[in-house]
């Protein structure tokens, strides 16, 4: 399967990491848990992908138009995560569903892009609209299929062969979201460690990925907190190829 290129100057794009986490345009409220909804259907190609995403985003505005209409400001306000998280906590869980369990519209995902371009031009950037566009939708839906659909599946893939006694579940966006961990492994049924699969780029001291670092590092103390196993980084390619397996080795 091939793999989403990113359109625009690396640079720029770059340069937009830390509005990006700062304004929490990622967040799940606005974008819906991408790595469970990514794992709806099995595709053949990540032309597939994209359109389920839309789709689905469509299939939540019909439905909040049909039946949650009342609910339509809370719902759709982008900055109301970043307010009161309380306001979202409180509501039943199948109004929450409708955000958490659906993609967005290419409309939606332009609105969050004009939040980033304002954000970018008020700090000096050169960038345009478009090019703000192309970052929200590379992060939204170019990245989490790179990330899941072939970094992911692939490094699974090679550790099963690696472990054959153990299991590797895949967590749901929810885990994924709240623990900062990607996959479950178990042997005889019994959890033993939770993998964070991540890019070689992940280990940067670049200022937005040292935050994401301290940020998953809480995560994961968390993680051991309720379930007494401990996170560990597995650092991959697209192909699957680990590149700290002797690091991996040591764990298992």
């Amino acid at each position: 399967m091939d793999e989403f290129i990113l359109n625009i100057d690396k640079n720029l794009f770059r340069s937009t990491n830390g509005p990006w986490n700062q304004l929490m345009l990622n967040d799940p409220w606005s974008v819906g848990y991408v790595t469970t909804i990514i794992e709806y259907k099995n595709f053949t190609n990540k032309i597939e992908w994209e359109e389920l995403y839309y789709r689905t985003g469509s299939y939540r505005n019909k439905l909040i138009e049909d039946h949650y209409l009342s609910y339509d400001p809370i719902l759709n306000d982008e900055s109301l995560i970043r307010i009161d998280k309380y306001k979202v906590f409180g509501l039943p869980y199948d109004i929450k569903q409708l955000n958490f369990a659906h993609g967005r519209t290419k409309e939606q995902l332009a609105i969050k892009a004009e939040i980033l371009y304002k954000y970018m031009k008020s700090i000096g950037s050169n960038i345009t609209l478009e090019e703000c566009f192309e970052c929200v939708r590379f992060r939204t839906i170019c990245e989490t299929w790179n990330g899941v659909i072939l970094r992911e599946r692939n490094t699974v893939k090679a550790l099963e062969s690696y472990y054959p006694n153990y299991q590797f579940k895949k967590v749901s966006g929810e885990i994924d979201h709240k623990y900062g961990i990607d996959v479950e492994v178990y042997h005889n049924s019994t959890l033993v460690i939770g993998l964070q699969i991540k890019p070689k780029s992940y280990l940067s001291n670049a200022p937005y990925l040292v935050k994401a670092q301290q940020a998953n590092t809480r995560k994961n103390q968390e993680y051991l907190n309720d379930f007494g196993v401990k996170v560990i980084n597995v650092i991959s390619n697209t192909k699957g190829e680990i590149i700290n397996l002797n690091e991996i080795k040591r764990v298992f």
